[in-house]
């Protein structure tokens, strides 16, 4: 299927391409073409539009050119660029990535990485469970900039930017009429359409308005429509006669869906013991093996394994549909205006209203089973049971898994059997119904104090959102292939009759596992002050600004870990338990329905940053040089994932409420240099960061030094049921020292050359209060052979590089403009060092080093048209963005080491066609 497509993406390209190239459509030489790096402006970290020459903090910015080129599929492939990220490529598909930045400890999602469009949130919360902030953010020709500010000022301008603040500057209007339209094909079933127009409406008014639409299988295709919708946005800008007022009305509609994909099942031998902290397990992409699915273009989700029936939090049916996906629907208004008085003072204000629906539907997968130890275990299972259903399994003789499209009815004979291997599926229903309204208000003066000017910004903030979200996990089962298929349990006789109720019906063995829910209203409000200083005419310039911020939290949430679900009997009152008609996944459903708990909870902090930029030489052989330092002290608020699904949490054994400081701090200290001429941008930032993350849980476990029932020992095997119950807190915290190199460089010698990139160059280490208890595992005392007493996994952080961080970064980027003919080809080289699996587990797992190649070409028709190719991972490169860690507890009934790992998206292939008027 993916071979013709890309034979006819050949032949539409080939027609798309049938003209003659103008001379007027010649590509432009350096010269023209220089962005006059020297004036390159920024409107992100600043009170007002700056030089990037001139800034105090580190600043990396993608201008529509680099957006072409880079070409990407989502929000996370587009980050994936800006120095000292590691954003997850995509790995997930087009939006619900991981993007991580300067080494900072995260589970997931974007909780250090705020996601503006035009210097507002389009929702407070950047890592909202069920909700990543690249929900928001799509990417299109309305998009003419991304700016990116780590550490420094982007925490005193804006909510929960403790690492980075991104910044979408959207397209307005001019006085000259323009517009752009693009159809873009993939070899991946994809088609999608692109278009903006701009103008004046009158002297004073203009207007913009633009959007998206797409559909495509994916880039993993599941044999169904993955990603499908789109977003339409315009705005309307006012400038007076006197540029002294202006005003701008925003609208944005956002109605889409897109596949979501998760681990896929691996394998590797067994060479050796799983990995310790000295001796850590090293995965060899040469050793990896697929159980089923190809790591470049497979899934385990399918057109069949796609409908799932769960139950909600009252035990009513609720039906689950993987196509689809993740599903925003989202309309956000935005009011901005300006206002400069006659005294100098300037207004300025920006108010945003966000509201709608997020729908997460997906399918996660645990490390897969042998099918003969999962049948066994159920074998074992209903033979344990007593009463109706312990009569109704009196005749069975094993447990069996099927097809499930294969089974017609009691006889099991002609139905055909699972493979030896299955895929452990978690389906996820989640729903978020959010609704924001944002504002940010500031009073700006210029004026001179002796020997220094000053730009002088009182700012204020403030956010009121809601989030309200109700999620149930669930547990199935089908086989590992590229069209996977459902796969259920009966238990048999020896003439393979089934023997009383189906084990799973539908793939499914627990139509629900547990939930999280919640209801609750959140608002925050900061003030902050800024002062931009110059000095020496110019040359020497400081920002100093310092900002508080506070959050007050109305929830009510439901977790269905604390107190618990639940077990509830399902039957139908017309089916007779213990019958060939029942089934066992109805019989035992772990009801998400944990008592609802209700808090009103306050926080606030404050912090401050000091960054001063010189200008050391200027217009001399080298171009202009300055030099820049920055050190700040920032904080991050807590977000949903620690009050409402973290905490606070109640001891067990104790009573006691657990959770400490859940608000997080990091210190700062940056320094580096610029240098820019009209061949050259060249710029180097040193950085050190001491970052201390809040107070977290441990897992909830027996108290081993305790006795259960009868004064049975709780450390005994098995372990009484009643033991009390201990939970460990700590806190951890990190250090990171790096370097970064980026650079842009357009010979002189070499017209039409350029070569731009960056590296770097990282050591992040983090540290923990106290090592913790993390599990309990049976041990052999005295090595007869049978396991007689319980014992702790004990495991910490301490000295160890955060999960899914590499130490070295590379990114490089050549292009080449011919003269002579309008094409330019272009190339890109992404490297990634070696990651941890994870930084708290006893078995210790590196996923590899990878090296992803891109490339592609632009060829102007015409003055209007121009066709562009672009090739994605052109090698083929083999890794994966996480995964499982190796350990003994995962393996083969040979020994064979088995789990899941997300993989790099394998090569694909697009094309547009662009008409610009």
């Amino acid at each position: 299927m993916r071979n013709y497509r890309r034979k006819q993406l050949a032949v539409a390209m080939s027609l798309l391409t049938f003209g003659t190239a103008t001379p007027a459509a010649l590509a432009q030489t350096n010269q023209d073409t220089e962005i006059a790096l020297l004036e390159e402006v920024i409107v992100t970290g600043v009170a007002k539009e700056t030089r990037k020459f001139d800034a105090t903090f580190n600043i990396n910015t993608l201008n529509q050119e680099d957006i072409k080129q880079l070409a990407p599929n989502g929000t996370a492939e587009l980050l994936g660029n800006i120095p000292g990220f590691f954003a997850e490529g995509g790995t997930a598909g087009e939006t619900h990535n991981n993007v991580l930045v300067r080494g900072l400890p995260q589970a997931g999602g974007y909780r250090y990485v705020p996601n503006l469009i035009d210097g507002l949130p389009a929702y407070e919360e950047p890592e909202a469970p069920f909700m990543n902030n690249d929900v928001f953010i799509k990417g299109d020709l309305m998009t003419v900039s991304v700016e990116a500010v780590k550490g420094g000022p982007g925490a005193i301008f804006y909510s929960n930017a403790l690492g980075a603040a991104v910044n979408y500057v959207t397209r307005t209007g001019t006085q000259t009429f323009e517009g752009e339209y693009k159809l873009e094909l993939g070899d991946w079933g994809h088609v999608r359409n692109d278009f903006f127009v701009a103008g004046p409406i009158n002297q004073n008014l203009t207007y913009a308005v633009g959007g998206y639409y797409r559909e495509s299988d994916g880039q993993r295709d599941p044999g169904f429509t993955g990603n499908k919708g789109g977003q339409l946005r315009g705005n309307l800008l006012y400038t007076s006669d006197d540029e002294r007022t202006t005003a701008k009305v925003q609208a944005h509609v956002i109605d889409d869906t897109t596949i979501f994909y998760q681990n896929v099942p691996f394998s590797v031998p067994n060479n050796r013991a799983p990995g310790t902290e000295d001796d850590p397990f090293e995965i060899d992409p040469g050793s990896v093996k697929s159980l089923g699915v190809d790591f470049g273009t497979g899934t385990v989700v399918s057109d069949a394994t796609a409908e799932y029936m769960l139950y909600d939090n009252q035990g009513k049916p609720l039906n689950l549909d993987i196509r689809d996906g993740i599903k925003p629907e989202f309309n956000i208004f935005t009011l901005e205006a300006m206002h400069e008085l006659e005294s100098g003072v300037r207004v300025e204000g920006k108010v945003r209203h966000t509201s709608g629906s997020n729908g997460f539907n997906a399918l996660f997968n645990d490390p897969p089973a042998e099918t003969s130890r999962l049948t066994t275990d159920q074998y074992n299972r209903i033979k344990s049971f007593t009463g109706v259903l312990g009569d109704a399994y009196t005749d069975a003789t094993s447990v069996k898994a099927y097809y499930t499209d294969t089974v017609t009815g009691t006889d099991l004979s002609t139905a055909t059997e699972a493979p030896a291997l299955l895929a452990h599926n978690i389906p996820v229903y989640g729903k978020v119904d959010a609704d924001n309204l944002t504002g940010d208000f500031r009073l700006s003066k210029e004026f001179e104090l002796a020997n220094s000017s000053h730009e002088v910004t009182l700012g204020a903030y403030a956010s009121e959102y809601t989030y309200d979200v109700f999620s149930v996990f669930a547990s199935a089962w089908s086989d590992i292939s590229g069209s996977s298929r459902l796969v259920d349990l009966y238990a048999v006789n020896d003439a393979e009759q089934q023997v009383g109720p189906s084990i799973t019906r539908g793939g499914m063995d627990q139509p629900a596992i547990f939930g999280l829910g919640a209801d609750s209203t959140m608002q925050t409000t900061a003030f902050y002050l800024h002062d931009h200083m110059a000095f020496m005419d110019n040359r020497l310039k400081f920002d100093l600004g310092v900002r508080w911020q506070d959050l007050d939290v109305d929830r009510t949430t439901t977790n269905s870990f604390d107190p618990g679900n639940s077990s509830e009997d399902f039957t139908p009152n017309n089916i007779a338990v213990g019958s060939t008609s029942d089934t066992l996944m109805d019989n035992f459903v772990n009801v998400p329905d944990g008592a609802p708990q209700r808090a009103n909870e306050k926080y606030d902090d404050y912090g401050w940053s000091v960054g001063s930029n010189y200008l050391l030489i200027e217009d001399s052989s080298w171009g202009d040089v300055s030099v820049f330092g920055t050190v700040s002290d920032s904080f991050r608020l807590p977000g949903f994932e620690d009050y409402i699904f973290g905490g606070p949490a109640t001891n067990p054994g104790t009573g006691e409420i657990v959770r400490g400081d859940l608000v997080e701090d990091i210190q700062q200290i940056e320094g580096g240099f610029r240098i820019a001429n009209n061949s050259l941008e060249f710029a180097v930032s040193a950085f050190y960061i001491d970052f201390k993350a809040k107070e977290s849980l441990g897992a909830t476990l027996d108290d081993l030094n305790a006795t259960g029932f009868g004064g049975v020992a709780c450390n005994t095997v098995p372990g009484p049921a009643d033991c009390p119950k201990v939970r460990d807190s700590f806190r951890r915290s990190l250090s990171n020292t790096g370097v970064e190199f980026e650079a842009s460089y357009t010979p002189i010698a070499l017209s039409g050359l350029t070569l731009q990139g960056s590296l770097v160059l990282q050591d992040p280490e983090q540290s923990q209060d106290k090592a913790v208890r993390t599990g309990i595992v049976d041990v052999d005392t005295n090595n007869d052979g049978i396991n007689d007493q319980r014992q702790y996994e004990v495991s910490t952080t301490e000295g160890r590089r955060p999960r899914r961080q590499s130490e070295v970064m590379l990114n490089f980027r050549p292009s080449y403009t011919f003269s002579s003919i309008p094409l330019t080809l272009y190339g890109q080289a992404q490297y990634f060092s070696e990651r941890f699996a994870s930084d708290d587990s006893t078995n210790v797992t590196v996923y590899p080093e990878y090296t992803q190649i891109n490339m592609g070409m632009l060829y102007s028709i015409n003055d209007n048209l121009e066709l562009q190719l672009h090739v994605t991972n052109l090698n083929d490169a083999e890794s994966f963005t996480e995964g499982s860690s190796v350990s003994s507890g995962l393996a083969f009934s040979d020994g064979t080491y088995t789990g899941v790992a997300r993989p790099l998206m394998g090569r694909s292939v697009k094309g547009s066609l662009s008409y610009k008027f």
